[in-house]
C-alpha cells in the first residue's frame, strides 16, 4: 500500500542526521541519474549499492510513492542479466529521451523549456529566464560552472546540485537563511517544472527507470518543500 504524505516530518532546520543524510543521498542519485549513465554506476545500481536511502526508515513515510516507486526502482536495476546490460539499455533511452529524436526530444532536462504555458505546443527554448535566473542564483553563491561544462545553468541536475549545496550549509550549521532558501528554491522554484517534466517522461519512457526517477525526484522535493 502507498503511504501518502499528511504531515511533513516537521521545521526543516530541526530534522535529524538520519532524515537528512537519506535526504541528501536521494538528490545525489537522481543528479547522478540524469547526468546519463556510466558503466561503473551501473554496475554499482545492479549490485544494489547506492540504493540503501531508499529503505531509510526516516525517509519513507514520507515519499508519497513510496509503497510503488522506491520498490520499483530496485526491481528495475535487478530486472537486467548484469551491469554492462543495464549500462547498455540506459545509454540507448538516454539518448532517445533527451539528447537526439526524429519525433523530438520527449522531455527537455531544461527548465526554460517549461516556462510558460505555451511549451507543450512550441519548440523548445534555451536560455530563457530560468536559466538566466540560474546564473545569477549560482553567481550570488559564489559558484562558478566548469569552463568544459557546455549545457545552459538550468540543466535539471544543476538545479539538483544546487539544491543540494543549499540544504548541505544550511545542515552545515546555523545557515536558517540558507534552508529557507532550499525549501522556496525546491517548492518554488523546481517542483513545477519538474512535475511537467515527468509528466511528458512517463509516455515516452513508458515507466522505465527514468520515469521512476523523476517520480522520486518530486517525492524528495515535496518532503522538502513541506
Amino acid at each position: 500500500m502507498d503511504v501518502t504524505l499528511k504531515q511533513g516530518p516537521g521545521p526543516v532546520d530541526s530534522w535529524p542526521q538520519p532524515l537528512q543524510d537519506a535526504l541528501m543521498d536521494g538528490f545525489a542519485f537522481t543528479s547522478r541519474v540524469f547526468w546519463g549513465p556510466e558503466i561503473e554506476f551501473c554496475s554499482a545500481l545492479y549490485q544494489g549499492d547506492g540504493l540503501s536511502f531508499l529503505q531509510a526508515p526516516l525517509l519513507r513515510p514520507f515519499l508519497k510513492s513510496s509503497g510503488s516507486i522506491v520498490d520499483k526502482i530496485g526491481a528495475a536495476t535487478r530486472s537486467y542479466e548484469n551491469g554492462e546490460a543495464l549500462f547498455q539499455s540506459l545509454e540507448a533511452e538516454y539518448v532517445t529521451l533527451f539528447i537526439s529524436n526524429q519525433q523530438g526530444i520527449a522531455a527537455p532536462l531544461y527548465h526554460s523549456c517549461y516556462a510558460g504555458p505555451e511549451y507543450l505546443d512550441s519548440p523548445a527554448m534555451l536560455m530563457g529566464e530560468p536559466a538566466l535566473g540560474m546564473k545569477k542564483r549560482l553567481a550570488s553563491s559564489g559558484l562558478v560552472l566548469s569552463g568544459e561544462f557546455n549545457h545552459p545553468p538550468d540543466h535539471l541536475c544543476i538545479e539538483i546540485e544546487y539544491l543540494y549545496f543549499l540544504l548541505k550549509e544550511g545542515w552545515a550549521g546555523e545557515g536558517k537563511e540558507q534552508l529557507a532558501e532550499g525549501q522556496a528554491f525546491a517548492g518554488e522554484w523546481m517542483l513545477p517544472w519538474v512535475r511537467q517534466f515527468q509528466d511528458r517522461l512517463r509516455p515516452a519512457d513508458q515507466g522505465g527507470l527514468y520515469t521512476l526517477v523523476a517520480g522520486l525526484l518530486v517525492d524528495l522535493l515535496e518532503v522538502i518543500n513541506g
